[in-house]
């Protein structure tokens, strides 16, 4: 049974579930008076344990069939009170809240340069906001939050974490950018990141829903990792919400593209609590 716990979540669960259901169907013969030996009469004891080990096997590959089939585009779990659900989606078909990362200067050019049109701050700029003056005038009138900001060459500079909201966005400061416009983060900032965000999610939401996305998955580099799973991003995720002890009266929903959801296996994120 050792062994087993090592197994991925999925295969876990169906070698559990199997041996539930082989017990109760045992407890059944053995209430009713009924033997294998008396379905499958005249055979030795080995070859009745055969026919055991068979139908747990072939149960247990079933079962973590259905489960993948199941759980292909969304899980729901819970941390700390707060329903969690990770599913694929289009965070600006969401309803309710979404969560924008922009850099830490919460520039606004969308020029393929400071930011791409395809990154999720060029489309909602490009798609959704009719006057980018009125919207750099809303994020420089929002001082709502307790992160303020420093100064540097000029310009206000956020602490990463920091959100002010606009519509139904929520606009994260969430990445350092250099000299060159590229939009970088360490290891150690995602992390205070992370929990600075969840603060500010608990301070805005407003008891609304709340919609993100893979925070870091994005072409945002990191400094000291030089290759960045995915699924790791999302487990630093939930393990600093977990850390933050928020309490959110709304559910979080983490909404992947179709490529994400592919590489991730997200039902091993159940048995993160």
């Amino acid at each position: 049974m050792k062994q087993c716990f090592k197994l991925p979540k999925k295969w876990k669960d169906s070698v559990v579930i199997s041996i539930a259901i082989i017990a109760t169907i045992e407890t059944f013969f053995a209430v009713s008076g009924i033997s294998l030996g008396s379905i499958i009469p005249n055979q030795k004891w080995w070859a009745l344990l055969c026919v055991i080990v068979g139908v747990f096997v072939a149960l247990t590959v079933i079962i973590r069939l259905l489960i993948s089939l199941f759980f292909k585009k969304g899980i729901s779990t819970e941390i700390n009170g707060i329903t969690i659900r990770i599913q694929q989606g289009d965070l600006f078909k969401a309803s309710g809240w979404k969560l924008i990362p922009f850099t830490e200067f919460f520039d606004t050019t969308v020029d393929d340069k400071v930011i791409a049109h395809s990154t999720l701050n060029g489309i909602m700029i490009d798609k959704y906001i009719d006057n980018v003056d009125e919207f750099r005038n809303a994020l420089e009138a929002d001082k709502n939050s307790p992160l303020t900001p420093a100064k540097s060459k000029g310009r206000d500079k956020y602490p990463l974490g920091c959100i002010k909201t606009y519509g139904d966005f929520m606009i994260l400061a969430f990445a350092h950018i250099n000299d060159q416009n590229m939009a970088h983060i360490s290891k150690v900032d995602y992390e205070k990141c992370l929990m600075n965000t969840w603060k500010e999610v608990s301070r805005t939401y407003a008891n609304r829903p709340i919609n993100i996305p893979l925070l870091g998955s994005g072409i945002t580099r990191f400094d000291d990792v030089p290759h960045k799973s995915n699924f790791e991003l999302m487990k630093c995720m939930l393990c600093t919400l977990k850390a933050s002890g928020e309490n959110i009266n709304q559910p979080i929903t983490i909404l992947l593209t179709k490529d994400v959801i592919q590489e991730i296996d997200i039902y091993e994120v159940k048995g993160m609590k």
